[in-house]
């Protein structure tokens, strides 16, 4: 017997990815998409909260090491050779200019590459001025596309690791790498020592670069509609500082990303308040909770508060 042999299951729990958090709801959902073709993913409580948890489509068994080498290998490490670089170029120029770039690649993508055609639709719009983004997007849109440039750059086995299977640290460095999705990003002047905007502390800890490469990957199912001068994302509320929110499902059924896709944009999920019947209804469609976050503005910088459980 080969006591070394690492444990296998049916059933592989990502205890590091809290659906409570939007950073970790995100890195689940990116995590379900990148590979869709061998698992489905639910979550399941654990620790007075909900975790993901993945099991491989053929019925075989998971082990740690395998998992983390394939989602490792299958995640691109160049903004170069990533759908995303569509977003290059959308945010210079003139406003007709920058429409001209976005018909072309939409174009160019509707028939050629269906992925490009999602990360496109998510990003950005040939109806509004350039400078609209997706309500997702927290960090601020001159800095996006760096952000996501070092984050596929930087991110090893190791950052993936500690995001999936380990309680967060929050031990990697913040600047220049994070989506800014976490609710303990907001650090306001009053609620800390140093100036928010020159802490030298970011960096050195305050994220989780897994989890924000992980998080990337979901961004495509989130798409946008146009809404006057902005863009109305899938899951969101309100269009202004004072009344946007984001609210999102949790599950507790294995299903893949195209059902997933389908549970993130019920209409109903956005009620102010669930009648009994309305939560009835979540529950046959397996949805267990459902949180909700508002989407701040502190100064110019937009946030996300911590969630509540609304239903």
């Amino acid at each position: 017997m080969n006591r070394t042999a690492t444990p296998t299951t049916e059933r592989l729990i990502l205890r590091g990815l809290d659906g409570s958090n939007p950073l970790g709801f995100l890195a689940a959902l990116g995590t379900l998409r990148v590979l869709d073709s061998t698992i489905h993913m639910k979550w399941i409580p654990s620790g007075g909260t909900w975790v993901a948890a993945v099991s491989a489509i053929n019925g075989q068994s998971l082990d740690e090491p395998s998992f983390l080498k394939e989602l490792s290998t299958t995640l691109c490490d160049s903004i170069s050779e990533h759908p995303a670089c569509v977003l290059e170029g959308l945010r210079t120029g003139t406003g007709s200019e920058r429409r001209q770039l976005f018909e072309e690649r939409r174009d160019q993508a509707a028939f050629t590459n269906r992925v490009a055609a999602d990360w496109l639709c998510a990003l950005a719009s040939d109806v509004s001025s350039g400078d609209a983004v997706n309500q997702l997007q927290t960090s601020r849109r001159d800095y996006f596309l760096g952000n996501l440039t070092a984050i596929m750059k930087r991110t090893t086995l190791d950052h993936l690791r500690r995001a999936l299977f380990n309680r967060w640290d929050y031990a990697d460095p913040l600047q220049n790498q994070s989506l800014h999705l976490d609710p303990s990003e907001d650090r306001r002047h009053a609620h800390q020592w140093n100036r928010p905007s020159g802490d030298p502390n970011r960096n050195k800890a305050g994220g989780m670069l897994g989890a924000n490469r992980l998080a990337i990957e979901a961004i495509p199912l989130f798409p946008s509609i146009p809404e006057g001068d902005r863009l109305h994302t899938t899951g969101f509320t309100g269009n202004r500082p004072t009344d946007t929110r984001w609210t999102w499902p949790i599950w507790n059924v294995a299903v893949s990303v195209q059902c997933a896709r389908s549970l993130l944009s019920m209409a109903v999920l956005q009620a102010e308040r669930f009648t009994t019947t309305q939560v009835e209804s979540l529950r046959h469609s397996g949805i267990v909770a459902v949180f909700r976050a508002n989407r701040i503005l502190v100064g110019k910088t937009p946030n996300f508060t911590p969630s509540r459980r609304i239903a």
